[in-house]
Formats: structure tokens, C-alpha cells, sequence
């Protein structure tokens, strides 16, 4: 085993540090029992070294422990992010009824917003192209599935299989419910009761709550939402998409900070963010970042 190095550690911690504000980093020190010293010169230059040669090793390693998990340290959004071409998509396949179609595709739109790209039977099988074949081949790229749930689907034979299929290939099922209650082995699993007269941007953002609760989704998630934001810069659809995205972050608890530093950064520098909400852009991601920090550290 490697003996601890104390200077390593500190430059580690001083980094992670760089990109979270002062009250944040006070509270995580304070969090980890780091003991206090006088508040006198520069807080980077003075107060914060003087606090962290005075931590114990044992709180040192706790303290940097968490900040390497929580945040990730890099240069680019790709190392940042650490994922491949494959890995910065979310297939979703809607599975529903025939005189769902509609409903299906709004729903579809709406996801595209944030990145995720949906599968609707119908609209999406080319002419000509087997139609079962190609329903097989979808639910095997598939990530998750969502069940578009009423008193016809729960009838339908193919609608029943597609549940199957996903929930014996172990991919997460959500069901959005339409006046009827899911039935069989999909009853026990995360439901959404779509209210009569709801927006189909606040149902799709219902999923994606539920989906965010994931263990195996959640980060992969924010990684998709974070990467749309802050990198779109065309004005076709901007507002939709930083929309969406900021929405469904709030329900993330895996922002790192070196997202949370590249959501700032856009809000600085991205012109459509600028322009988002009648100009109120930038505070509004800055809202997000804050109160993903202040959860952070009470956590």
C-alpha cells in the first residue's frame, strides 16, 4: 500500500476546489471536521492553505475521496465526461397502442429536445421493411422502454410483449397511465398518471424524473442534458432544447462540478442562453448550479 502523501492530497483538493465557490468549499471543509483558522489575507493564497496543512491525514483522505467521486477534473467535455460516441445517447422505445400514435410522437418530440432518441412503431419503419423484424431489432438497441398505458394497450398482444421483452432484458419500463392502472408484471414497476389537459413537455419531463431516480441512468442522463446545453449554439429549436434540458437537470443528482463549471461558463458565453427567458438565461442556470451546490453540501 501506498504511504499517504500529504502534498499530493492537497494539491488534489485545491484543484477540485478551483471550480466551486467559496461557501461551498467552506461548508465542505466544515462538513469534514477541517479545524478552523483565523479569516485573515487572500482565502485562496492564505486562508485555505493554512486550513488544510492544519487537517488531520485521516480527514484529508475523506475530504478528497468525495471530491474525486463527486467531481470529475479536465480540460475538455469529453474528459469530463469520459464517453464514447455510443455512450452519450439514450435510446428510448415508446411502446402503444394504435390510437396512442399521436401521443407517441409528441412524446418523441419533446425527448429529442434533451438529446434522447425515441423509437415510435408506425412513424419510424421504413416502407417496406419488416415490420416485426424491425420492432425485435429496436428493442434490442433499446436503453429503456416507456408503456403508454390504456384500457387498449393493456388488450394488445404486442404492446404486452414489448413490456416483456424489456423487462426481461432488464431495461428500465416506465408506464404513463391514462386513466387505466398498468396491469401484470409492469403494474409493479415506476408509473406516471398523465392528467388530463398536462403538456406533453411536463409528461416527458415526468419520465425523465423517474428515469433520473435510476442508479444506472441518472448520471448518464445529466451527462446527455449537460453536453446538449451548454454545446448548442444554433438558434433553431435553442430555446426548446435549453428548456428542456435545464428542467430536467434540476431533477439530477449528479452534476459534478466540472459540469456544473462548463454550465457557467455557457451561461457566460453562450449566446442563446443569453437570449433564453426574455435574457434571464444566465441566472437561471446559475439557479440550477446553486442549488445543486447547496444540496451537495447539506448532503
Amino acid at each position: 500500500m501506498n504511504a499517504f502523501n500529504k502534498e499530493q492530497t492537497i494539491a488534489e483538493i485545491k484543484l477540485a476546489f478551483k471550480r466551486l465557490k467559496m461557501s461551498h468549499i467552506v461548508s465542505l471543509m466544515d462538513k469534514y471536521g477541517l479545524p478552523s483558522v483565523l479569516k485573515v489575507g487572500s482565502f485562496h493564497d492564505i486562508y485555505l492553505p493554512k486550513r488544510l496543512d492544519a487537517a488531520s491525514i485521516h480527514q484529508l483522505a475523506a475530504l478528497n475521496a468525495s471530491l474525486q467521486s463527486q467531481y470529475l477534473v479536465g480540460s475538455t467535455l469529453d474528459e469530463k465526461y469520459g464517453l464514447t460516441s455510443d455512450e452519450d445517447k439514450f435510446k428510448l422505445f415508446i411502446s402503444h397502442s394504435a390510437e396512442q400514435e399521436e401521443e407517441a410522437l409528441a412524446l418523441k418530440e419533446q425527448f429529442a429536445y434533451g438529446g434522447i432518441d425515441s423509437f415510435v412503431a408506425g412513424d419510424d419503419i421504413e416502407a417496406n421493411t419488416e415490420f416485426m423484424v424491425e420492432i425485435v431489432t429496436q428493442l434490442e438497441a433499446m436503453d429503456g422502454l416507456l408503456s403508454l398505458v390504456t384500457d387498449t394497450s393493456v388488450e394488445s398482444p404486442t404492446c404486452n410483449q414489448e413490456v416483456g421483452f424489456a423487462l426481461g432484458a432488464g431495461k428500465p419500463v416506465i408506464s404513463v397511465m391514462s386513466g387505466q392502472v398498468p396491469q401484470g408484471l409492469v403494474g409493479a414497476m415506476q408509473a406516471i398518471e398523465h392528467k388530463e389537459g398536462a403538456a406533453d413537455k411536463d409528461v416527458a419531463l415526468d419520465v425523465i424524473e423517474a428515469l433520473m431516480k435510476m442508479p444506472q441512468w441518472g448520471s448518464r442522463l445529466t451527462n446527455l442534458f449537460v453536453r446538449r446545453l451548454v454545446s448548442y449554439e444554433s438558434p433553431a429549436d435553442s430555446f426548446k432544447i435549453i428548456g428542456f434540458c435545464r428542467k430536467a437537470l434540476a431533477f439530477s443528482n449528479h452534476l459534478t462540478a466540472g459540469q456544473i463549471f462548463e454550465l457557467r461558463k455557457a451561461a457566460r458565453e453562450n449566446d442563446q442562453i443569453a437570449r433564453f427567458a426574455s435574457g434571464r438565461g444566465p441566472e437561471l442556470i446559475e439557479s440550477l448550479c446553486v442549488d445543486f451546490e447547496s444540496k451537495l453540501a447539506v448532503g
